[in-house]
């Protein structure tokens, strides 16, 4: 069990998270280039090293390969050096090099759509009740007591210790009139923090659920906290909430596109914003700095335990920032192929070719510099959701 949710889980939530937003973006630079004419010697699932050829369909060879992120298409000439044949990328139009590029980044855009509508349509829910997992730092009065790491807290000093979004009662299914109607402000602090700090210097007792062996079981444990102890950190724990039940939130035709569009307007908005906040000191740098695919993925494993609106929400909007950070004027992404062709229309010729595919391998090691740079730092500090 262990291995499955450290390593196997989120690998699989790699997969189904990344893989169809990769495979969407480059069926877009696939389909774009077959109505150019240009030759697309292979499609490929995954990346390279390659597993098995799965058929052959005209010029193009299907593969599936052993690196299960995303997809590639292979198009002759994509490197801008073969202008001599009339097939390859390179040889055609500033217009349709320009379509190609855009195809990509543009499908990611218009995936998001039906994603984001749908998650509204069929599965929005919100969270009626939540209970709170605790991490105990070493030394602390909460090992003190006998709590350890990973306990879920139930109770404290026998006061239920559940976080309720929403009154206890709330029915399986509501209305987004209801939803707002029998919304509550969230709690400025736990009950696990609210009775703690009013026993220090007193016993005090938290009824938890540890898990010992694979076996689930209730238990109370209770001390003293000493009376020097901090009244804004007295057990020296972390929380970590844990859904324990979610209302269906019914959302008309109408309503869903309006909260699909709200989404999409946020996502776009939030790259201009999220900037400036950081400048203007609105925003700490560490909640705002970007994340990879390791960090991609602790988000997408935390969302999936929240249920799967969280999750296919994320993948709605992870769908359109995919198709943003690409149209980046970097070399060796799209956006910064693009800039070559903007200049050579600006300028009336082509950049020598050669020195194109230069400044792009230049470019492809400083992304991969900064890649590399992003998931030390996800691994080392990683993402952590409210």
């Amino acid at each position: 069990m262990d291995l499955f949710s450290s390593v196997l889980f989120p690998i699989l939530i790699f997969i189904i998270l990344l893989g169809p937003l990769m495979f969407v973006h480059e069926l877009g630079h696939f389909i774009a280039a077959k109505r150019a004419g240009i030759r697309v010697e292979e499609f490929g699932m995954g990346f390279p090293p390659r597993a098995l050829t799965l058929f052959k369909r005209g010029e193009t060879t299907y593969t599936l390969n052993w690196l299960p992120i995303g997809a590639f298409v292979k198009m002759t000439g994509e490197d801008g050096a073969a202008v001599v044949d009339p097939r390859s990328f390179g040889a055609q139009s500033k217009r349709w090099r320009l379509i190609v590029l855009l195809a990509g980044p543009v499908m990611n855009f218009l995936f998001a759509i039906p994603v984001l509508f749908l998650a509204y349509l069929l599965l929005y829910a919100q969270p009626v009740a939540t209970q709170y997992k605790i991490t105990v730092s070493p030394g602390s009065n909460a090992e003190k007591i006998g709590m350890r790491s990973g306990d879920i807290v139930l109770a404290a000093n026998g006061m239920d210790a559940t976080d309720y979004l929403l009154p206890k009662d709330t029915p399986a299914t509501i209305s987004k009139a209801e939803l707002e109607r029998l919304r509550r402000a969230p709690a400025t602090d736990s009950v696990l923090r609210q009775q703690a700090s009013a026993s220090i210097g007193k016993p005090f007792s938290v009824t938890v659920l540890r898990e010992e062996n694979g076996v689930k079981r209730q238990l109370e444990v209770s001390g003293a906290l000493p009376a020097t102890a901090d009244s804004k950190v007295p057990l020296g724990v972390s929380l970590e909430a844990q859904l324990v039940r979610s209302a269906r939130v019914a959302l008309t035709l109408g309503e869903a596109f309006d909260q699909m569009t709200f989404d999409v307007g946020r996502a776009l908005g939030a790259m201009v914003t999220i900037p400036l906040d950081v400048l203007r000191g609105r925003l700490a740098p560490e909640i705002a700095r970007p994340v990879g695919p390791i960090g991609i993925t602790q988000i997408g494993v935390s969302l999936w335990q929240q249920g799967p609106f969280p999750f296919v929400q994320f993948a709605g909007l992870l769908s359109i920032l995919i198709g943003i950070s690409n149209l980046l004027p970097i070399p060796a992404l799209d956006g910064g192929r693009i800039l070559f062709i903007l200049i050579e229309w600006i300028r009336g010729r082509r950049i020598d070719p050669v020195r194109e595919q230069w400044i792009h391998a230049v470019g492809m090691i400083f992304v991969l510099a900064l890649a590399a740079v992003i998931a030390l730092f996800d691994i080392i500090r990683p993402i952590r959701l409210p």
